[in-house]
């Protein structure tokens, strides 16, 4: 028989692939602090961190959960050109996390970490001087992000604080995306030791419909000639 604690989540079974076994197994490390995770669209790069964030989460109740996306249609205009509060304007981009959510948990444990309040949902745009302690930060379009932006995101970790950061530099909505040179910089051996680390899915990787690894191996292909 199994026992677990009253308060901890029944995530449901997942079936993980040996490559996002291997990669769940880094991101959970208590070693690790900082992830970049690199993929196609349907590789599940942000399934496998909301999922690695409610398994740490069971682990450590006092940890909260961060849910920060980039607006690229609205980091020209700015926000107050959106109606409404800052809620307002940042719930329609909270659709991938609901969606997530709903693949992890039931209705009843939805609730509960709604009214502990364990999770938390920003727009980049509000970061600067946040300071991230106890938390679980997840970084949603990484590739709509400039340099300078990915800096202050992961200039804000402090104690206890782990950092995924998700990414497709196929599907970039700007042109000077910092999300590649990072990957690149921190996929070294010296940044691992340090609890960074670069986690790569590709094509082969893509757990959608078939067609998508069709389209995505055109479109790349079609890169390459340019």
């Amino acid at each position: 028989m199994t026992f677990r604690n009253q308060n901890s989540l029944l995530l449901g079974h997942i079936e993980l692939t040996e490559k996002q076994s291997k990669f769940h197994k880094i991101m959970r490390d208590p070693k690790t602090r900082i992830v970049f995770i690199s993929g196609p669209a349907g590789t599940a790069k942000t399934f496998l961190s909301v999922y690695t964030a409610l398994y740490k989460y069971n682990e450590d109740k006092l940890l909260k959960i961060l849910y920060l996306r980039s607006l690229a249609e609205s980091a020209e205009k700015g926000m107050g050109f959106l109606k409404g509060s800052v809620d307002e304007k940042f719930n329609p981009y909270m659709g991938p996390l609901e969606d997530k959510l709903d693949e992890l948990l039931n209705g009843p444990e939805k609730k509960q970490i709604q009214d502990r309040k364990v999770l938390e949902a920003a727009p980049i745009n509000f970061l600067r001087g946040a300071t991230w302690r106890n938390k679980m930060v997840i970084v949603d379009e990484a590739q709509n992000m400039t340099t300078r932006e990915l800096t202050t995101i992961i200039t804000r970790i402090s104690n206890n604080t782990t950092l995924f950061l998700c990414g497709d530099s196929m599907q970039s909505d700007i042109r000077a995306t910092g999300f590649t040179k990072f990957c690149n910089i921190f996929g070294d051996e010296e940044s691992g030791s340090f609890g960074i680390h670069h986690l790569e899915f590709t094509k082969e990787d893509i757990m959608r419909d078939k067609i998508i690894s069709y389209l995505v191996d055109k479109i790349e292909k079609s890169q390459m000639r340019q």
